[in-house]
Parts: structure tokens; sequence; C-alpha cells
């Protein structure tokens, strides 16, 4: 039952990663574009390490949370391990979203303070 744990949890974390990854990836292209509309390669340069920064974080730590998941018996222990692990990421993708938009907004006061 383990084996099937590990399983369909890292389907549904990789999933999940990919996508939320690739949401943020094509909605953050217009809220950076606004922040800096006349250096457009800055912009794409910020979206594109946001990107990758966020797959190799998460994916990473999809992977390292396989160690942290108990041994299962019955199908309640393989959705409470699936939705506790599950929950830890997608909390952890919440909290570094919101500190990257602030990293984002102090970049642009920054430029639109210095670069006049």
């Amino acid at each position: 039952m383990t084996n099937i744990t590990y399983i369909i949890y890292l389907m549904l974390s990789f999933l999940m990663v990919l996508y939320i990854g690739n949401e943020c990836y094509q909605n953050g292209k217009i809220y950076i574009n606004n922040y800096f509309p006349q250096n457009a390669s800055l912009a794409n340069a910020i979206n594109n390490t946001l990107l990758v920064s966020y797959y190799c974080l998460n994916l990473g730590l999809s992977v390292w949370n396989l160690g942290n998941i108990n041994e299962v018996f019955t199908i309640e222990n393989v959705l409470l391990e699936i939705s506790l692990k599950l929950s830890t990421i997608i909390l952890i993708v919440g909290v570094l979203h919101h500190f990257n938009l602030y990293a984002i907004y102090r970049i642009h006061k920054y430029f639109k303070t210095y670069k006049r």
C-alpha cells in the first residue's frame, strides 16, 4: 500500500506543481511587463528565473517529502498521507508566491526611483 501512496503522491504533486507554475508564469508575464514596460527583456528574465526557481524548489520538495511518508495499511491512511504532504507543498507555494510578489514590487520601486 505504501508504494501506491508514493505513486499517487508523486503524480499529484508533480501535476499540481507544473500546473500552478505554468499558470503563475503566464499570468506573471502581464504583471511583470506592467512593472517594467520599457524593459521587456528584464521582465522576461525575471519571469523565467522565477519559473525555474519555482520548479526546482517545489519538485525537489515533492521528492524530498517521499522520505517523510509513513507506512500505510488502509485507504484512509493513504488519503491522509497524500493530503498532508500536498497541503504542505500548497502552503509553501502560497508563502513563496507572496514573497515573490513583494520582491518584484521592491525591484520595481527601486528601478522607478533610481532610473530617473
